[in-house]
C-alpha cells in the first residue's frame, strides 16, 4: 500500500513539473511579448527573426499537447505501449530540434566573434553534425528500450540515452570555451563598461549555466532513477532552452536599437539586418547575408578606428545623424 502511494505520489510531482515548465514559458513570453514585437517583428526580418519565433513558440506549442500524458494521471487518458513509444518518440523529436536551433544560434555568436573566419566555421560544424549523428543514433537505438508506467510516463532509459545529452553537453561547453578565450582577449577594453562585449558575454554566461544545469539533470535522472521521477526534468529542460536560446537573440536586438554608450563599429557582433536603412551602420560578413555579423564595439572615449570609418551612437543620435 505505502509503495503504491508513493508510486502515485511519483506521478503527481512529474505531472506538477511538466505543467510548471509550461507556465514558466508562457509566462516568460507574456512579459516580454512587448519587446518581441519591437525588437523582432517591427525590425527588418531575417533567418534569425524566424529562428527566434521557432525557439520562442514551438517549445509552448509542443508541451501544450504534450499535457495529455503529462497529466494522465488527473485526466484519466491512457495509451497503449505503442501509443506511449509514439509520444514518447514524438518528445524526443522536437527536444532534440529545439536543442539544434539553440545550438545554431550559438554557432553563429561563436561564428561572429571570431570575425567570421571560414576555418573556425568549418571545425565548429564538424563537431556539429558529429554531435547531431552521435543524438539521432542514442535515441533511434534508446527509444525501443525505455519502459513506462500505465500513465506513459518515462520510468527507466538505458544507458546509451546519455549519449543524447551527454554529446549536447560537450559540444556547447567547447562553444563556451572559444566565447571565453574571445572575450578574455578583449576584456581590458570591456571590463566595466557597458558594451556590446559585456552583454555578448553576460548572456552567453548564464545561457550555458542553465542549459548545463538542466541537461545535466536530466542525463541524471534518466540514468539513476528508475520511477515515474525519471522524466521530471524533460519538460523543465525544453523550457530552459527556449528561454535561453530566445534571450540570448532578443537581447541583442534590445540593445543593438537601445544602447546608451556611443560605439564605433568594427568586428563583434549583430544580425545584417538589425539596423534599418538610413542609420549607415550595416554590415555585414563576406558571403554571409543572413548570418550574425562580426563587429566589436568600444565605447566613444577610445580612439575610433579609420579602418571602421562608421560611428554608431544611442538610437536617438543615429536617427538626428542620419534622416530617413
Amino acid at each position: 500500500m505505502a509503495t503504491n502511494l508513493i508510486f502515485v505520489a511519483e506521478i503527481r510531482d512529474t505531472s506538477y513539473a511538466a505543467v510548471a515548465a509550461l507556465v514558466f514559458l508562457a509566462w516568460d513570453m507574456l512579459i516580454n511579448l512587448a519587446d518581441e514585437v519591437e525588437y523582432i517583428w517591427r525590425r527588418p526580418k531575417g533567418k534569425m527573426s524566424w529562428m527566434y519565433a521557432f525557439i520562442r513558440h514551438m517549445p509552448i506549442l509542443a508541451q501544450g499537447t504534450l499535457i495529455v500524458t503529462n497529466t494522465s494521471n488527473a485526466t484519466g487518458v491512457h495509451f497503449s505501449s505503442t501509443g506511449c513509444r509514439a509520444w514518447l518518440s514524438y518528445q524526443a523529436a522536437v527536444m532534440e530540434v529545439v536543442i539544434l536551433s539553440v545550438e545554431i544560434v550559438l554557432i553563429t555568436r561563436v561564428y561572429a566573434l571570431y570575425n567570421c573566419n571560414k576555418i573556425m566555421l568549418t571545425a565548429i560544424s564538424t563537431l556539429f553534425v558529429l554531435e547531431v549523428t552521435a543524438m539521432i543514433t542514442a535515441l533511434c537505438l534508446s527509444v525501443p528500450k525505455m519502459t513506462f508506467t500505465p500513465e506513459c510516463l518515462v520510468s527507466g532509459a538505458p544507458a546509451l540515452f546519455m549519449a543524447c545529452w551527454i554529446s549536447s553537453l560537450a559540444f556547447e561547453t567547447i562553444l563556451f570555451a572559444l566565447t571565453l578565450v574571445k572575450f578574455f582577449r578583449h576584456a581590458r577594453h570591456c571590463i566595466g563598461k557597458r558594451s556590446l562585449m559585456n552583454v555578448f558575454m553576460r548572456d552567453g554566461t548564464w545561457a550555458f549555466a542553465l542549459i548545463f544545469v538542466a541537461m545535466l539533470l536530466n542525463t541524471l535522472m534518466y540514468q539513476l532513477n528508475h520511477s515515474p521521477l525519471a522524466g521530471i526534468c524533460f519538460n523543465w529542460a525544453m523550457s530552459v532552452m527556449s528561454f535561453a536560446g530566445s534571450h540570448l537573440i532578443l537581447n541583442l536586438r534590445r540593445y543593438c536599437w537601445e544602447g546608451e554608450s556611443s560605439v564605433t563599429v568594427q568586428t563583434m557582433m549583430f544580425e545584417p539586418d538589425c539596423f534599418g536603412s538610413g542609420n549607415g551602420c550595416r554590415l555585414e560578413c563576406p558571403s554571409t547575408k543572413q548570418l550574425i555579423t562580426a563587429i566589436e564595439v568600444q565605447h566613444k572615449f577610445f580612439k575610433p578606428q579609420a579602418a571602421s570609418g562608421m560611428f554608431l551612437g544611442p538610437r536617438s543620435a543615429r536617427a538626428n545623424e542620419h534622416p530617413d
